[in-house]
């Protein structure tokens, strides 16, 4: 007897509507994440959807920060270390 293996083919095209789990795949984060973003949300029926439009529009916004100073840098980064310092240590208990 022979076995068969099925092979889920990659995603080729993403819909315009897209659910928690696929956007955030989409934008490549988690949907915890995803959900603390505050991206604009479509009701369908009872779901919640992502335009995916939305959601490139929230990745052009980001990627046209502006470049920090010297000062205001140092200040991101000691921010970000205590983040994840008490992030740390709420994994630990």
């Amino acid at each position: 007897m022979t076995e068969h293996v099925v092979i889920t083919p990659p995603r080729s095209r993403w819909g315009r509507l897209l659910s928690a789990e696929d956007a955030a795949e989409y934008l490549g984060i988690g949907i915890t994440m995803l959900r603390g973003l505050g991206i604009k949300t479509k009701p369908v029926g009872r779901r919640v959807m992502w335009d995916r439009l939305d959601l490139d529009r929230w990745v052009d916004r980001i990627s046209e920060q502006p470049i920090l100073d010297a000062d205001q840098g140092k200040e991101q980064e000691d921010e970000e270390a205590r983040f994840f310092e008490r992030r740390r240590g709420r994994a630990r208990h």
